[in-house]
C-alpha cells in the first residue's frame, strides 16, 4: 500500500478512536493506541531494546506515515509506561539517555478495525476509478482522492506548523467524486472519518500556549453574506458556529462600516437581475441565487434583507467600526491595494480588502509567526480565497484566515470548543468548504456567465428545456464547457446554431449521468451489501435475541435463515474468541516459562558468583583456587550448601525448565489449570 491510502488508513483509525470515546485526559491521548500497537510489533518482530526512541519513530513513521516529532512522542512514551508497567511486570521501559527496552508486550485491540478498514480504503479508491471512467474525467493517480481528502490539513500546517507544503494543483475530479456521493451515506461517512482524522492529526504540530488573549475577528462581507444565510447552508453553520464560540471566547467581533455598505451593494445588485438569473444559480452553489432559490426568496425579500442589515448584525453582537475614512487614504498607498486593483472588480473592492489588511496590521503592533500569538484576523467565508495561496512571508503569519480554517484550529486548540462542535459537523463543514473551493476555483467570471443567462432568456429559453440547462450548468461547473465566451459570440451570431450547441452539451451530459449510474451501480450494489451484512452484524451482536424474536414471528419462513445467520455470527465471534484466547494462553505460557528462567539463572549466578569470588581471592590462579576449594570441602557446613544448591539445580530447577518446553503434558495441564477471562471464553448457542 503506499503513502496516501496508509495515511488514510491512519486518519480513519484515529477518527475510530475519538468516536468510540478513547480520548480521556487530552488530545495527546488519541495517538497513545496507535503507538502501542508499533511497540507490540516491534517486539513482535524480535526487536527487544533500542539505543534511541528514533528507531521507535521511525518505525511509527513508516507504519502510519505521519511525523510523529520526538517530543510529542517522548511524551506518549512516558505515558505508555505509566500505564502498561506494574509493580510485578515491566514491559516497556525508557532509559535517561532515549535507549528503551520492551519486554513481552502485545497490543492488537485495533487490527480487526484496522483490516476492515484497508477493505474500505480499497473500495474508496476502486469507486473513484470507476466514477472518473463514466464521467469523462482523467486522472494520473486513483490515490489522489485521499490527497484530496486530507487538503485542508496542509493548509492547517500553514497557520500552526509554518509548514510550506503542497498538495497538488488541480481537484476537480475529486471534488465532483465526493460531491457526488455526499447523497450516499455509508460512502460519505468514509470519506468524513478520514478528513476529521486529518484534522485530529494536527494535534501533534499544534501545542497551544493555553494564555488566554483578546482576539479580534473582523468580519469580510462574504462572511456576512454567509451569516445572513444567503450562501449554502453549511457555509452559514459555519458563521453562525464561529460567531457562537467566538462569543464564548472572549472574542471581540468586528466589521468595517464599508463592509456593510459593500454587502449592501453586493444583494441590491443581485436584486436588480433577478429575474435573469437562472443558470448562475445552478453553477455555483455559493451564489446568492441559489440561497434564494433554496429558501424561496423573493426579489422582494432580497432588498428587504439588504434594508435590515445594520439590525440583523447588530443581533449577532458583531460591533461596527465607523470611522474608517483615514485608514482607507492611508490604505490607497499600500501594496496591497496595487495587488487588489488588478485582481477586484472594481477600486471599491480593492481598496475595501486593503483597508481591512491595514486595519488587522495596525491592531497586531508588529509581525507575528505564532498562530496562538495572533490577537486580530481577518475573517472570510468564500471559495475565492485559496487556502493553499496563504503567503507566511518569512514564516509570519497572513493578516486573513477563512472560517472553516479558524474553526478547525479552535477546535484542536481547545477541548471546551473540541466538546461544543460534533465531529461530523466539523467534517462537514471542511468537506463542503474544500469542494466548493475547488470546483468554483475556474469558473467563468460572472460577467460573463450573466450574458448567457441573458442569452439562453433570448435566444433559447423555448427550445430547451430547464433540465437541460442545469445539465449544461453541470458542464460548465465541472470545467467540461470552457468555451462560453465563444458560446455567447455564437448567440448572436447564429442562434439555431447556438441551441443546437446546448442541446449537444446538454445531451452529452445526460449520457455521462446514465452511464455513471449503470457502470456504478454494480460496484456500488457489493459495498452496500458488504455494508448493510456489517450493520445487520453490530445490531445483532447487540440485540441478538430481540431481533430473532421479532424476525421469528414475523415470518416463519425465515426461520432457518435467522438460524443460519445466528450460527455464522457466532462462529465468527468464536473464531475471535480462539484467537484471541491462544494469545493469551500463549502469554500466560511464557510468563509461566519466564519464572522458572529468572529461578534457574538466579541459582546459576550465586553459583558462578562463589567461584568469581573464589578465583578473586586466589589472585586467579587456578591452583590456588583448586587448593580453596578443597579446604573448603573440609568445612561441613559450607560443603553442605553448596551441595543443596548444586541438587536443586539439576534436580528441580533445570529439569523443570526443561519440562515446561519438552513436556507437552505438562505444559497443556498448566493451561487447563488457568481460569480463562469472559471475553475469551467460548460462546454457546443461546437455548
Amino acid at each position: 500500500m503506499n503513502k496516501e491510502k496508509d495515511r488514510a488508513i491512519t486518519y480513519s483509525l484515529l477518527a475510530h478512536i475519538r468516536n468510540t470515546g478513547t480520548l480521556a485526559k487530552g488530545p495527546i491521548d488519541i495517538f497513545i493506541p496507535l503507538i502501542k500497537r508499533a511497540l507490540s510489533i516491534l517486539n513482535s518482530q524480535g526487536i527487544f531494546k533500542g539505543k534511541s526512541i528514533l528507531e521507535i519513530k521511525n518505525r511509527t513513521d513508516q507504519l502510519y506515515n505521519i511525523d510523529f516529532p520526538v517530543p510529542v512522542l517522548k511524551k506518549i512514551l512516558d505515558e505508555i509506561c505509566k500505564e502498561i508497567n506494574t509493580v510485578d511486570s515491566t514491559h516497556f521501559t525508557i532509559y535517561v539517555d532515549g535507549a528503551f527496552s520492551i519486554n513481552q508486550y502485545s497490543f492488537d485491540e485495533f487490527e480487526d478495525v484496522i483490516s476492515t478498514q484497508e477493505k474500505e480504503i480499497d473500495e474508496l479508491e476502486e469507486l473513484f476509478k470507476r466514477f472518473c471512467e463514466t464521467s469523462e474525467l482523467g486522472i494520473e493517480n486513483s490515490d489522489s482522492i485521499f490527497k484530496f481528502i486530507e487538503k485542508n490539513k496542509f493548509t492547517l500546517s500553514k497557520y500552526i506548523s509554518n509548514k510550506q507544503s503542497s498538495n497538488g494543483e488541480d481537484y476537480t475530479a475529486e471534488a465532483q467524486f465526493i460531491d457526488f456521493f455526499r447523497r450516499i451515506p455509508s460512502i460519505y461517512d468514509r470519506i468524513k472519518n478520514i478528513y476529521l482524522g486529518s484534522i485530529i492529526a494536527g494535534y501533534i504540530e499544534y501545542n497551544p500556549d493555553g494564555v488566554k488573549r483578546e482576539i479580534e475577528l473582523l468580519l469580510d462581507t462574504n462572511f456576512l453574506v454567509g451569516l445572513l444565510d444567503l450562501n449554502t447552508p453549511e457555509s452559514t453553520h459555519t458563521c453562525r458556529t464561529l460567531i457562537k464560540i467566538a462569543k464564548q471566547q472572549g472574542f471581540r467581533i468586528t466589521v468595517l462600516k464599508d463592509t456593510i455598505e459593500e454587502t449592501k451593494n453586493l444583494l441590491e445588485t443581485k436584486a436588480s437581475f433577478f429575474e435573469k438569473s437562472f443558470l448562475q444559480k445552478k453553477v455555483n452553489p455559493e451564489d446568492v441565487y441559489n440561497a434564494c432559490d433554496r429558501r424561496n426568496i423573493s426579489k422582494t425579500d432580497l432588498e428587504r434583507i439588504a434594508d435590515k442589515l445594520e439590525e440583523t448584525i447588530s443581533s449577532y453582537g458583531i460591533n461596527v467600526l465607523f470611522h474608517t475614512d483615514k485608514l482607507k487614504n492611508e490604505a490607497r498607498f499600500t501594496e496591497e491595494y496595487k495587488i487588489f486593483e488588478e485582481v477586484r472588480k472594481s477600486k471599491r473592492s480593492a481598496l475595501h480588502d486593503s483597508t481591512a489588511l491595514l486595519y488587522i496590521r495596525k491592531q497586531r503592533g508588529k509581525k507575528i509567526k505564532e498562530f496562538e500569538k495572533v490577537n486580530a484576523w481577518f475573517v472570510n467565508n468564500s471559495a475565492s480565497v485559496e487556502g493553499d495561496n496563504i503567503h507566511l512571508k518569512d514564516g509570519y503569519q497572513p493578516e486573513t484566515i477563512k472560517a472553516d480554517d479558524l474553526l478547525n484550529i479552535l477546535w484542536l486548540s481547545n477541548p471546551q470548543i473540541n466538546k461544543e462542535i460534533e465531529g461530523g459537523d466539523l467534517a462537514e463543514i471542511g468537506l463542503t468548504s474544500i469542494i466548493s473551493l475547488t470546483l468554483n476555483k475556474n469558473l467563468p467570471k460572472s460577467q460573463i456567465l450573466r450574458e448567457l443567462d441573458d442569452n439562453i432568456h433570448k435566444y433559447a429559453k423555448e427550445e430547451i428545456s430547464d433540465t437541460d440547462i442545469v445539465r449544461v450548468a453541470t458542464r460548465i461547473t465541472n470545467k467540461q464547457l470552457k468555451d462560453i465566451e465563444e458560446l455567447n459570440t455564437l448567440a448572436e451570431k447564429d442562434k439555431a446554431q447556438f441551441v443546437k450547441r446546448l442541446e449537444e452539451e446538454a445531451a452529452k451530459q445526460k449520457r455521462i449521468e446514465e452511464s455513471r449510474i449503470r457502470k456504478l451501480e454494480k460496484v456500488f450494489e457489493e459495498i452496500s451489501i458488504r455494508t448493510e451484512e456489517l450493520e445487520k452484524t453490530k445490531k445483532t451482536f447487540e440485540k441478538k435475541t430481540e431481533v430473532f424474536e421479532s424476525v421469528l414471528k414475523k415470518n416463519s419462513e425465515s426461520e432457518a435463515k435467522v438460524i443460519e445467520l445466528e450460527a455464522k455470527l457466532l462462529d465468527e465471534q468464536n473464531k475471535t474468541r480462539e484467537e484471541k484466547r491462544d494469545k493469551w494462553l500463549e502469554k500466560q505460557v511464557s510468563i509461566w516459562r519466564w519464572k522458572s528462567w529468572i529461578e534457574f539463572t538466579s541459582l546459576i549466578f550465586v553459583v558462578a558468583l562463589g567461584i568469581t569470588y573464589i578465583f578473586y581471592i586466589s589472585d586467579w590462579s587456578i591452583k590456588n583456587a583448586s587448593n580453596y576449594i578443597l579446604d573448603l570441602k573440609s568445612n561441613i557446613i559450607i560443603s553442605g550448601v553448596f551441595s543443596i544448591i548444586i541438587f536443586i539445580i539439576s534436580t528441580f530447577s533445570y529439569r523443570t525448565l526443561v519440562d515446561k518446553y519438552r513436556n507437552h503434558s505438562n505444559i497443556e495441564n498448566f493451561k487447563k489449570g488457568l481460569k480463562i477471562p469472559e471475553e475469551y471464553k467460548e460462546l454457546k448457542k443461546a437455548q
